[in-house]
């Protein structure tokens, strides 16, 4: 039998693999069956619809986590309030520049479908995240329920759609099915019936706690998704299609992981930084094992990524080898990254965590007068490789010079709950 501790690491490892691998598995249905050209508009599709969803992202759901006991219940209410007035503000500022967004991203994009698929946004905006309070208690079932099942049915609906659309907006369709199937996944499992609510203290708590993952968000967009923005601009719907799912390619290891470490070990070190015994032990520990992983993930997809590109999309979607190894090498170090930045939103320092990624966003201007200059995708993508190095060691000063301390939460005045 599983003991309780590799149980949860276990459903969490299957979460995370499949949340990443049915995205991947959407990509290759595409890629295979409406083409470059029209891969290329979906990914363009996907990019705009990604930047309103990052510059909304307040880490409210990963805050039930790691807030106290006596403040749960109320802090339910408030996370689910907020997080639907997110959906619907996110949902409708997406349909109002539906036409400015899309005609930005690529002139060939119809406005409409892109309003269409921003009301994802909405949908998840209205599910329960008592899957996420559970993962407090270890309880790791849920998540995978409502994320890797809605993930994963939406990948396999995607082959019907591909064949009937052949052509880009078959992921409207596809953002649209997944959110529904991620809210009413949510509200099936759901251990706590849904309720909203306004707590002042706590929406003053969560306001400070979020804000700043909101504009690290932000940021976060343009320092991960900078290039493909820049790629998108400035180059063909083809040479799109083939960045982006090598990309995705090299990165699929780091987002696994670093999705793993959030889940997995953001209870473990809240909890260390509470009691203020253990913390810097624990994460140096995590840095450590987490460094060995990825530097022999980024030689082997360094060696081999060409050939996985061939035998799994076809040979029309291989970039320069140079390419790949320099996205192996950004994919290496922002799995790495992944640790300082779990260890800082555990002591609650998202403002330092914001800090950490601005130097990913300082190599980005450089790479476009580069493009402007005349320079391919290698200049790009060699652009971003500097930036994760840089982040990394903003990342771990940053992590060195915190210490934990305990939080002083007054008791939560709940003002209206509303069923």
């Amino acid at each position: 039998m599983l003991s309780s501790t590799r149980r949860p690491r276990l459903t969490l490892a299957a979460t995370q693999a499949v949340c990443e691998g049915s995205a991947f598995l959407r990509n290759l249905v595409l890629a295979r069956l409406i083409g470059v050209d029209e891969m290329g508009l979906a990914v363009a599709l996907a990019l705009g619809i990604r930047i309103f969803e990052m510059a909304g992202e307040l880490g409210l759901d990963r805050l039930l986590v790691q807030i106290e006991d006596e403040a749960l219940a109320a802090a339910r209410r408030t996370v689910h309030l907020l997080q639907l007035v997110k959906g619907l503000s996110l949902a409708g500022g997406a349909a109002l520049l539906a036409v400015p967004v899309s005609r930005a991203l690529d002139s060939a994009l119809d406005p409409s479908w892109f309003a269409l698929a921003a009301l994802s946004l909405a949908l998840r905006g209205a599910a329960n995240y008592d899957f996420r309070e559970r993962q407090r208690r270890g309880e790791f079932l849920p998540a995978l329920i409502v994320e890797g099942g809605s993930s994963l049915i939406a990948a396999l609906a995607t082959i019907p759609l591909a064949l009937a659309t052949r052509d880009y907006t078959v992921l409207a369709w596809a953002l649209l099915l997944q959110a529904s199937v991620f809210c009413a996944l949510s509200h099936i499992v759901a251990g706590n019936r849904y309720t909203v609510g306004a707590d002042r203290t706590l929406l003053r708590r969560a306001l400070r706690y979020g804000v700043p993952i909101a504009l690290n968000g932000a940021l976060m967009f343009l320092a991960m998704q900078g290039d493909r923005l820049i790629v998108a601009v400035n180059f063909s719907t083809a040479e799109l299609a083939r960045f982006a799912l090598a990309a995705q390619l090299t990165l699929l290891p780091a987002l696994i992981g670093a999705r793993y470490l959030l889940a997995a070990d953001l209870p473990r070190l809240a909890r260390l930084a509470r009691r203020n015994r253990g913390f810097k032990d624990y994460a140096m520990e995590l840095l450590h094992r987490v460094s060995g992983i990825a530097l022999v993930g980024a030689l082997g997809l360094g060696l081999g990524g060409n050939l996985l590109v061939e035998l799994l999309y076809g040979d029309e979607y291989r970039v320069a080898s140079a390419v790949f190894w320099l996205l192996a090498a950004a994919s290496g170090l922002r799995l790495i990254r992944a640790v300082p930045s779990t260890a800082l939103m555990a002591l609650e320092r998202t403002r330092l965590l914001f800090l950490s990624n601005l130097p990913r966003l300082v190599t980005l201007p450089a790479a476009l007068v580069a493009v402007a200059l005349g320079g391919g995708l290698t200049v790009v993508v060699a652009a971003g490789a500097i930036g994760e190095a840089l982040s990394l060691a903003v990342a771990l000063t940053a992590l060195n010079a915190s210490r934990p301390r305990r939080p002083v939460s007054p008791e939560p005045r709940l003002v209206e709950g509303l069923q």
